[in-house]
């Protein structure tokens, strides 16, 4: 089972991507609302939100796989 630390952690996390989305929403929401649609091209390159959100799991992902791979430390050091 997770610890403590981990369960919040990853509610941190969770909680700051939240409130950053929705920051973002709200300050953008203007330029957002008159964004004229172009075709597919303009679409992919406007609507970038999940792309945005994929790359911060898959770097988050990368760390926490690099500090999986490196030795632990003893303490006792």
């Amino acid at each position: 089972m997770m610890n403590r630390r981990t369960i919040f952690t990853i509610l941190v996390i969770i909680v700051l991507l939240s409130v950053g989305w929705f920051l973002f929403r709200f300050m953008n929401s203007d330029v957002l609302m008159t964004v004229e649609e172009e075709g597919f091209r303009a679409w992919l390159w406007q609507k970038r939100g999940l792309d945005l959100v994929v790359q911060i799991v898959l770097v988050f992902a990368g760390a926490l796989g690099i500090t999986a791979i490196l030795p632990v430390e003893d303490e006792d050091a």
